[in-house]
C-alpha cells in the first residue's frame, strides 16, 4: 500500500543516489530498446550471462497486466505459508 503513496517524480529524483555510476540516465526513459538492452547489460555486469532480451521484454510487460484472482490467491497462499 505505501507503493502507491510514491510518485513518479520522487522515483525518478532518486536514481541519481541510488545508481550513481549511470552518468546517462534520462528520467524520461520511454525507449523500450534502450531499457532492455540496459537491464542486458546490468545483468551481464552482475554474472548473469544468459538473459536473453525477449525474456526481459516478457517480465517487463507483465507488469502493466493486472494479477488475476488465481494470482492473487497463490500470491496470499505464499504468504500465509510463510508465516
Amino acid at each position: 500500500m505505501a507503493w502507491e503513496e510514491v510518485t513518479v517524480s520522487s522515483t525518478k529524483g532518486v536514481w541519481h543516489k541510488i545508481w550513481p555510476s549511470n552518468e546517462n540516465y534520462d528520467s524520461n526513459c520511454d525507449n523500450l530498446d534502450m531499457l532492455i538492452k540496459e537491464i542486458s547489460e546490468i545483468a551481464e555486469e552482475v554474472g548473469l550471462d544468459n538473459v536473453d532480451p525477449m525474456d526481459i521484454t516478457e517480465v517487463l510487460e507483465s507488469h502493466s497486466q493486472p494479477l488475476s484472482n488465481e494470482e492473487l490467491y497463490d500470491l496470499a497462499q505464499q504468504l500465509i505459508e510463510q508465516r
